[in-house]
């Protein structure tokens, strides 16, 4: 068996098809059914960033398990990973851990990318940008977010990204002393990242980070 049809495997595994694996991982039309007898490193790259669970020497040289950990679900087991299998737009635009950018504006869904969630409820994609979230939420990692209402109740402590006048912010988000704002914090300790205040007046969207994938 070579690479080509272990990747089939991995594929019929995750209850996807070669288009969908091929818009998750960011590679062309027809990829799957081209595959010879060595894959390019960006190739693999991009593979191992869509689906980090995946064991790239296993398709490489067909060494160890599938998966890394070892563990193979039923598809019984594995029924709410086939149902996610959904297409979701990827913003073109990153998700700053240091700074405001500009994305304010309205985005047309019809010109994103389009990449594959493995999770359900998610309404886009974003990569992120900067260090000041990591180790979690490393630069040019893929996270994938569900919009909420702020004003029914927000999760203190969870991962947000927020889409305010000045732009969108990756950060974890704490109640503020300020009536009427929250305070923004950021998990790398180094002092450059320190907190800061935003008023929810300022704030467009307010999305929870549902999952966050990066290459190891």
């Amino acid at each position: 068996m070579g690479a080509k049809e272990r990747i089939q495997q991995f594929i019929q595994y995750k209850g996807l098809n070669n288009k969908a694996f091929e818009v998750a991982c960011g590679l062309g039309n027809g990829f799957v059914s081209k595959i010879g007898d060595s894959i390019r490193k960006e190739k693999l790259e991009k593979i191992s960033l869509a689906f980090p669970e995946l064991n790239i020497d296993w398709i490489i040289n067909e060494k160890g398990e599938m998966l890394k950990d070892g563990k193979i679900l039923s598809h019984k087991a594995d029924e709410n990973i086939t149902e996610a299998a959904i297409s979701v737009p990827l913003l073109p635009v990153y998700a700053h851990g240091g700074s405001l950018n500009d994305f304010a504006a309205s985005i047309n869904k019809y010109d994103c990318e389009w990449v594959v969630s493995p999770v359900n409820g998610v309404d886009f994609a974003m990569q992120v940008s900067g260090d000041s979230m990591a180790p979690e939420y490393p630069n040019g990692s893929r996270i994938f977010i569900k919009k909420i209402d702020e004003r029914a109740f927000i999760e203190w402590g969870k991962t947000y990204v927020l889409d305010t006048c000045n732009g969108t912010v990756l950060k974890r988000i704490v109640p503020s002393e300020k009536e009427g704002y929250v305070r923004c914090v950021s998990i790398n300790p180094d002092p450059i990242y320190a907190p800061f205040e935003v008023s929810l007046s300022d704030v467009f969207g307010m999305y929870k980070v549902l999952l966050c994938m990066s290459m190891k």
